[in-house]
């Protein structure tokens, strides 16, 4: 049992560039008569060298293998600070830009608070197909409701705009729901 002796990668890349160069050279001189015979011989040169490149790309240098194992930094503190920072940052140079009502008026939508407020609503009660499915209905149903009550002599007591309000959100909640199952069965 012997112990078999790698080469070092720049050895490879000399002793192989040498023999494709040779190799090269009696394809040149090859004629129709011992082509088979050069057919074998650059089969044979040809995994040799596919086991040269294999053996190169198997044993990589120990530098590469020490940043190939280092795993990459976990997710920190620091980062979520630099995005606020940046915000903040981005937010008060674009407020500086802004006339004093607009500045103001900024500062209040953009606080903190009203912000996390406005996200809930919108994921929840505010969603686009509660609020035009709202608005619409109560348009038509409110319209309507005028114009017969004026027609015939009617007075309105106030809660027909309500009831389209809620009526309508109801409504457009509906039709989301319906449109996302049309979408999931196309897909």
């Amino acid at each position: 049992m012997g112990v078999e002796h790698q080469p070092r990668p720049s050895e490879t890349n000399e002793r192989s560039q040498g023999e494709l160069e040779a190799m090269a050279k009696e394809q040149l001189k090859t004629t129709p008569e011992n082509a088979a015979e050069h057919a074998e011989k650059s089969a044979e040169a040809a995994r040799e060298a596919r086991e040269v490149i294999k053996n190169q790309t198997e044993q990589p240098e120990p530098a590469a293998v020490a940043e190939q194992e280092a795993p990459p930094p976990p997710a920190t503190f620091t980062a979520r600070l630099d995005h606020m920072l940046n915000y903040t940052q981005t937010m008060a140079s674009v407020q500086r830009k802004l006339s004093p009502a607009s500045r103001s008026f900024s500062k209040v939508i953009h606080a903190p608070a009203i912000e996390k407020t406005s996200e809930v609503l919108e994921s929840t009660v505010m969603r686009p197909s509660i609020v035009a499915g709202a608005t619409w209905t109560a348009f038509i149903t409110g319209l309507t409701f005028y114009m017969v009550a004026r027609a015939y002599g009617f007075t309105l007591s106030g809660t027909e705009m309500l009831a389209a309000l809620i009526g309508g959100g109801l409504l457009g909640i509906l039709i989301e729901g319906v449109l996302r199952t049309i979408r999931r069965r196309r897909s």
